[in-house]
């Protein structure tokens, strides 16, 4: 294997521990996510958000919060789509990450807003790649290279992905199916 990928999947490992308590705040894993950056780019910490929500996630989601396909669906397991308080409160913990262009960002709530919709859609297509495999962890790639020059849409993801780990973390009777479905 790749040594960077084996780096990605320590990282990963670490991330994961970091919100395996359900009252973990979503800035817990920022620490893992900073070394990475700092040992590569602030754009390769969605590789670890990736392995996370392609493993962990896609692994570990309860039936009922899954698509008809069998997918992990986001819109379930978050509650409520993780509003731009949530990024921005991320976001402003990885100003070190990703230096002053996200510090200017973070005054244009709605461009966040935005952005988080774009992180929740790579996220959702990112869960939607496992079942194909080796073609499918390619697609995840480019899916991912798609926010390369997104710092907004980066910390999306990132929000994303900690809410999604926290979430699993949960007691299971919090992540119940809602009466009736």
């Amino acid at each position: 294997m790749n040594p960077y990928w084996t780096i990605v999947q320590q990282r990963a490992a670490e991330l994961s521990l970091a919100y395996s308590r359900p009252d973990a705040p979503l800035t817990a894993g920022l620490p893992v996510l900073a070394a990475h950056a700092a040992d590569f780019t602030p754009f390769h910490t969605l590789h670890v958000a990736q392995l996370c929500l392609s493993v962990i996630v896609f692994e570990d989601c309860p039936a009922h919060l899954r698509t008809p396909a069998g997918i992990p669906d986001l819109a379930r397991l978050v509650p409520v789509t993780p509003d731009a308080l949530t990024v921005l409160t991320t976001a402003e913990e990885q100003r070190d990450l990703f230096g002053g262009s996200l510090d200017a960002e973070l005054h244009h709530v709605e461009e966040q807003v935005a952005a988080t919709d774009r992180a929740q859609a790579v996220a959702q297509r990112v869960l939607e790649q496992v079942p194909h495999g080796l073609a499918g962890r390619q697609r995840m790639l480019d899916i991912v290279w798609e926010l390369r020059d997104d710092p907004r849409a980066v910390a999306g993801v990132i929000a994303l992905t900690a809410a999604a780990l926290r979430a699993l973390a949960a007691p299971e009777s919090t992540l119940a199916p809602a009466p009736g479905t």
